[in-house]
């Protein structure tokens, strides 16, 4: 063995150098990963449509984005101020239903300009009502307060039926990311629409949702900076929920799929297969398998090479999935 050159200064030095590599070789593989995730993020958005609908709302006196809380609660708690609830109507609607849009973020922020207003002006142009809401994040973040700002946010859309001409029956959510994570859970029957006396969501729909236990034990990477990414991104959102000492019981309780029963909404998700942030195979994949399990409807649509944060997914493998999304949820109305 000690003929051949790459073992000639011992088998020690050999895996030295093996190590090496593989650190070398998967640093610029992760970081090249990275910058093309970005790169297709800032074509696939629509940014620009977004804040267009937003003009033209604001335009014709349409727009409208208040606060969810009452001014007593907001009193009482400062993080509570922050959470923001904004209309799009849809020019011509086709039917009074509408769709609540939670932009992702990793509960550390909020993806709004990219996954909120682009959504709702798509949904709007299809003539779909949409609402896009700007729940608690970061630091002002507590145990199961987005669940809170969502059913607070449905009650007040509840509330206010004329006012938004919309109704109840059959609404969808829609989430990205830390917001399917939020959609999937609020779907199911524990820390969700059952605590806040609303209907059943008639559809599920998620973009790349962070949906499992990201933890290293459970789920072995063969690129350890991708693995290490992933571990930190889990950990950052339970974090902020649940703080250092119940990060782990944390995320055990954001894990969507031990909340998936019979009953489950029909479901809609897609995803990438070059996501290097929230991997489909450790989370969509994982979704999938907790669906197909409990017998519920869905379609589960994975796209080769695509990234994480597209949103719309404009020239990309996976654009029209919003359209196809909404046929899927027209089709259980």
């Amino acid at each position: 063995m000690r003929n051949i050159y790459l073992f000639a200064n011992g088998i020690g030095e050999t895996i030295r150098t093996l190590l090496i590599a593989y650190l070398i070789f998967t640093f610029l593989f992760t970081v090249y990963s990275i910058a093309r995730m970005y790169y297709i993020e800032h074509k696939s958005n629509d940014r620009k449509g977004g804040r267009a609908r937003v003009k033209a709302l604001q335009a014709t006196g349409r727009l409208m984005q208040f606060p969810v809380y009452s001014m007593e609660e907001m009193g009482r708690d400062k993080h509570k101020r922050d959470v923001k609830l904004m209309f799009f109507p849809a020019d011509t609607p086709k039917s009074k239903r509408f769709a609540m849009i939670l932009p992702g973020g990793g509960y550390a922020h909020l993806c709004t300009k990219q996954e909120g207003y682009p959504v709702a002006a798509a949904l709007n142009r299809m003539g779909v009502n949409a609402f896009v809401l700007e729940y608690r994040a970061g630091r002002d973040c507590e145990p199961f307060a987005p669940m809170e700002d969502l059913g607070v946010a449905l009650r007040l859309i509840q509330d206010n039926l004329e006012k938004f001409n919309v109704e109840m029956d059959k609404y969808a959510l829609i989430g990205f990311s830390a917001g399917g994570n939020l959609a999937g859970i609020f779907a199911s029957d524990s820390h969700g629409y059952l605590d806040y006396d609303l209907p059943k969501p008639g559809a599920v729909i998620l973009g790349y949702p962070w949906t499992c236990v990201n933890d290293w034990l459970h789920h072995p990477y063969w690129n350890i900076w991708i693995g290490l990414m992933g571990i930190w991104l889990s950990n950052r959102g339970s974090f902020y929920m649940f703080g250092v000492r119940h990060m782990r019981k944390g995320r055990e309780l954001l894990d969507v799929q031990k909340y998936i029963k019979e009953d489950y909404p029909p479901t809609f998700m897609y995803s990438g297969s070059w996501d290097v942030l929230v991997p489909a195979s450790r989370h969509a994949d994982v979704f999938d398998a907790a669906l197909k399990k409990n017998g519920i409807k869905h379609i589960y649509e994975k796209y080769f090479g695509v990234p994480h944060g597209i949103g719309l997914g404009i020239h990309t493998k996976a654009e029209g999935w919003l359209e196809r999304a909404v046929d899927f949820w027209a089709s259980f109305i």
